[in-house]
């Protein structure tokens, strides 16, 4: 079911903590389907802006911890707890990201750090966030 206006407050609040994170970053509930929207617009002048770089779902930030996410998932959880973020990103050097781990050290842990705590990554690399959107790429594939 797809709804057709955005969440109230009081359905905000009657969210989880990991719905309210998902629905920040997706728009939509882990339990809504997403659909192909069809947009009427009828505009009486042409739009300010022309063209320019098109906008990306999730931010660089975001890509880069969830690819780290899923090499530390395979780990057991012993090595999860005292794994360092230059170790994963030496790691993710070896894997194909789509040049997603190419800037400088100092830039690319800046940015692991920041979307560390976008998606809620804990010290052991768990993140309920990051199962919820594991379970949703799939589905947006599809």
């Amino acid at each position: 079911m797809v709804r057709k206006q955005r969440l109230g407050l009081m359905d905000y609040l009657l969210l989880s903590e990991e719905e309210r994170d998902f629905y920040a970053l997706t728009g939509r509930l882990p339990s809504e389907r997403p659909e192909d929207v069809k947009i009427e617009v009828t505009r009486t002048k042409p739009p300010n802006k022309k063209g320019g770089r098109p906008h990306k779902k999730y931010h660089i930030n975001e890509r880069r911890v969830y690819c780290l996410w899923l090499i530390a998932k395979e780990l057991p959880e012993e090595t999860r707890a005292k794994i360092t973020n230059r170790k994963l990103i030496e790691i993710a050097h070896t894997m194909p990201f789509r040049g997603l781990f190419t800037s400088s050290q100092q830039t690319l842990e800046t940015s692991i750090s920041r979307g560390k705590r976008t998606l809620k990554i804990d010290k052991f690399w768990n993140s309920k966030v990051c199962v919820l959107l594991a379970e949703d790429i799939p589905k947006l594939q599809s």
